[in-house]
């Protein structure tokens, strides 16, 4: 063997001796690796909004999913309109409707009052004849600053003004029916009591007409008109409103005022309208607000429906025991109700303590159109 091939094996040992050295030196130099479960020592800086990502995250499963909208509501009384703030110096607004007036054109939900004419005389029907009262008023009211809606038999929804006022005249078989009357709905608010009153104060002055004391019906009470909780071409239920029937078409006497001396119609409606204006606090909106009695039911001994608010008045129905009533005034410890026993229709007053409060809902007389 030559001496060459001895120093081969010693030369080999040196070269990997050198490599495991140099190896050792790297391992020592490096950080340890973080186990996945070492928590982060130095906190990350802030992302920009360019760096910012989103992922979608699964919604928590004790969190309800987002609706459209709050539930509807099953109640059977709808909601209703309160009363709408007036700026400071806002003229009052005035509705003048003129009863019967295109009521071909009532939308689907009075479609059964489209045929609805009213009274005539000769040639001229009621429509027109309460159309020419009206544009008489609306000037009167428009010079002392009132702002005047002209309205046909069709009410914008939920028609919101200080004072409305359906304007009507009377027809009879009886030619010796005559006179005039006022009405505020079922249940009547302060104020439409106040406008009422105003109305009546000036108009038998002005006309010289008589009042039909006694002639307010059904119909003109439960007009459509004023039935928010049954329709939506109805008043708010904080508009102040009256219905007027200025007299009777089929009445010589009353023609003569009503054909004759127009103005003097015109004249008493908007003198009681100004007055109402006038006196009434704008800001007072509990007076806006109709009662909300709830439906009754007659107790076990049964129930006096009286014409007057007194324990002397007359007797109209003796109303059996559980027989519904449904109030709408109230007047010390009477009610005043509308009764329904049988066939029979009453509306007179009721002794509190003869009744039993329900839960129900109230049911006036189907609305019409006087």
């Amino acid at each position: 063997m030559s001496k060459r091939s001895n120093r081969l094996p010693a030369t080999l040992l040196l070269l990997a001796l050198a490599l495991l050295l140099a190896a050792c030196v790297a391992a020592r130099a490096a950080p340890p690796a973080p186990t996945p479960s070492a928590p982060a020592t130095t906190p990350a800086a802030a992302p920009t909004p360019e760096s910012v990502t989103t992922q979608a995250q699964p919604a928590p499963t004790d969190v309800a999913p987002p609706t459209a909208g709050p539930a509807p509501t099953t109640s059977a009384t709808p909601i209703v309109a309160t009363p709408t703030p007036r700026p400071p110096g806002t003229p009052p607004r005035v509705g003048l409707q003129v009863g019967h007036l295109r009521s071909e054109e009532l939308p689907e939900e009075l479609a059964r009052l489209r045929t609805s004419t009213g009274a005539r005389w000769g040639n001229t029907t009621e429509a027109e004849l309460n159309l020419a009262i009206a544009n008489r008023i609306k000037p009167l009211l428009e010079a002392q600053g009132v702002v005047v809606d002209l309205l046909p038999a069709t009410v914008p929804p939920g028609y919101d003004a200080d004072a409305f006022i359906a304007i009507h005249a009377d027809g009879s078989s009886n030619p010796a029916a005559r006179g005039w009357k006022l009405a505020t709905p079922w249940r009547t608010s302060t104020a439409s009591r106040a406008l009422m009153a105003a109305v009546a104060a000036a108009y038998g002055p002005a006309t010289g007409l008589p009042e039909d004391r006694g002639g307010v019906t059904f119909n003109m009470k439960g007009y459509y008109a004023f039935s928010y909780r049954r329709y939506q071409h109805a008043i708010a239920r904080t508009t102040p409103a009256i219905i007027v029937e200025m007299g009777f078409m089929t009445s010589a006497a009353d023609r003569g005022v009503l054909f004759g001396q127009p103005d003097r119609v015109a004249r008493g409606i908007a003198d009681g309208v100004l007055a109402y204006l006038r006196q009434r606090d704008p800001n007072d909106g509990a007076a806006l607000l109709p009662p909300d009695y709830p439906v009754m039911r007659a107790a076990a001994t049964g129930a006096l429906v009286r014409a007057a608010p007194h324990d002397d008045a007359r007797i109209l129905l003796h109303a059996e025991e559980g027989a519904r009533i449904v109030p709408f005034d109230k007047l010390g410890e009477y009610y005043q109700a509308f009764v329904r026993a049988g066939d029979a229709r009453v509306v007179g007053w009721v002794r509190e303590d003869e009744l039993i409060a329900t839960d129900e809902q109230p049911v006036f007389p189907t609305p019409t159109n006087p």
